[in-house]
């Protein structure tokens, strides 16, 4: 997966390095998250960062032209580490049904640990990058990993046959939504509530049923 960045970053006459080190860019997008995770995005401070980082505020932009652009890395590196989460998911074996389950509990795990980076990406995901809008671009990364998973459902008859491409992105759509709703109303949506929903809506939306065999063209 190439790397993506933010579109047309307001110019600071700053000049970018050709060849970064990975491990400087790795320990800003660390410190990054830490501040995160205890302020949010909008209250994270350059100078505060570097200092984090160990690193000078002059250094932060020869990686990072702005702000916007270190939201991107940041978005790609998480996408990345949830990827990664779920193939290890995935590589557990059994049916689909129980990989998608296993799918599940690794998103929200994933979702809880990074709660304030999520919600702002969530509200915030509009920036567009080089890859198309960060939000687009996350969740079709997320709904393409997801699709071959679903057809191998339909193929063995464990899924009811519909397009896998609208079903993948339907899913990612809807678990992103829920997961929102999850870290915003604490209260009123527990865990345990979301995750009987999703299994309920893969028992009874999309698993086969008795007498009922759609062509997936609605």
């Amino acid at each position: 997966m190439g790397r993506i960045r933010a579109v047309k970053p307001k110019k600071r006459g700053r000049r970018q390095l050709q060849t970064p080190n990975e491990e400087v860019r790795t320990r800003i997008l660390e410190a990054a998250a830490l501040l995160i995770a205890d302020g949010g995005f909008p209250a994270l401070r350059i100078d505060e960062l570097a200092d984090r980082a160990g690193i000078s505020v002059g250094t932060f932009y020869l990686y990072f032209e702005v702000k916007d652009d270190l939201f991107v890395q940041l978005v790609e590196s998480f996408t990345e580490q949830l990827r990664e989460r779920f193939r290890v998911a995935s590589a557990e074996g059994g049916t689909v049904v129980e990989r998608l389950g296993r799918r599940l509990d690794a998103y929200l795990d994933f979702v809880e640990e990074n709660r304030r980076g999520f919600q702002y990406f969530r509200d915030s995901g509009a920036v567009e990058t080089t890859g198309g809008r960060l939000s687009t671009w996350a969740m079709g990364v997320h709904a393409r990993d997801l699709r071959p998973l679903l057809e191998e459902g339909m193929a063995a008859g464990e899924l009811r046959p519909m397009d896998g491409e609208l079903l993948a992105h339907a899913i990612v759509g809807l678990l992103q939504h829920m997961a929102g709703m999850w870290l915003d109303h604490p209260g009123d949506v527990t865990r345990a509530q979301l995750r009987g929903f999703v299994d309920g809506l893969i028992a009874f939306g999309i698993r086969p049923l008795d007498g009922f065999e759609p062509d997936g063209r609605g």
